[in-house]
């Protein structure tokens, strides 16, 4: 019997102001979405002062690096700034990690890694010397830092954001449990779901990408399948094809 995807139930795990779009494109394929924010967006610890002082001075870098929309929407309102002073001099060179990043950061990109991984932005990202910022979140590895420095940068890091863990209402952990799928859109949301439920999933579980699906092997989490590139519409192709063929 083939599956009708009208019975479908997809759990979403991303940040709640981050959910509308996945969520659109999954009911427009005509499963049921259950929105589960396992994980929210925060000030960093010092509440954003280092962050920002840095950020007052991004002129004095030859390129800015920014891995994630979330880092890019705090760094866009200094450039919108910029632009409204109609201060002289032009932006520093930006390097985003993938289309979703730059589109958040309102600005264009010199260098816009596709597929959107931090270690295609470094294998793309030109060598020389000079000042480089990378912008990114608390719980973001080095591998960006590490590698521009082999390419002989100075960086720079600055902590954008925090990612904070919430917990699952019972309501939501019954929707959790009667759910056919679940998708995850970063390796926080996969820890935070470990951190509440182990590594008991619904049949289906579908990742944005390989460093995601990485984080969830990596806690003894199956991983059904991996959108094929890193983006909201893919992740949503990726779970409904493993619906269907989960019959």
């Amino acid at each position: 019997m083939i599956r009708k995807l009208s019975t479908c139930t997809v759990v979403v795990t991303r940040a709640a102001e981050q959910n509308a779009d996945l969520t659109a494109a999954l009911e427009a394929h005509g499963v049921s979405v259950v929105e589960v924010p396992l994980i929210a967006i925060d000030e960093p610890e010092d509440e954003g002062v280092d962050r920002d002082r840095t950020l007052h001075g991004f002129k004095d870098f030859e390129w800015i690096v920014v891995t994630s929309p979330n880092g890019a929407a705090r760094v866009r309102p200094f450039f919108d700034a910029h632009g409204a002073a109609g201060d002289d001099g032009e932006l520093p060179k930006v390097a985003a990690v993938g289309v979703a990043t730059e589109r958040a950061l309102g600005h264009p990109a010199q260098l816009t890694a596709e597929p959107a991984r931090a270690s295609v932005l470094v294998d793309e990202f030109p060598e020389g010397h000079g000042q480089v910022l990378v912008v990114q979140g608390e719980r973001a590895g080095n591998d960006v830092e590490v590698g521009l420095r082999a390419k002989g940068w100075s960086v720079t890091r600055v902590n954008a954001y925090r990612t904070v863990t919430l917990e699952p209402t019972f309501e939501q952990r019954e929707d959790v449990r009667n759910a056919d799928a679940v998708v995850f859109a970063s390796g926080s949301a996969v820890q935070a779901w470990f951190e509440s439920f182990g590594i008991d999933t619904p049949p289906v579980v579908a990742s944005i990408g390989p460093v995601t699906t990485r984080a969830a092997n990596n806690l003894g989490m199956y991983v059904s399948t991996t959108a094929e590139t890193q983006s909201v519409h893919a992740l949503a192709d990726a779970v409904v094809s493993a619906l269907l063929a989960d019959e």
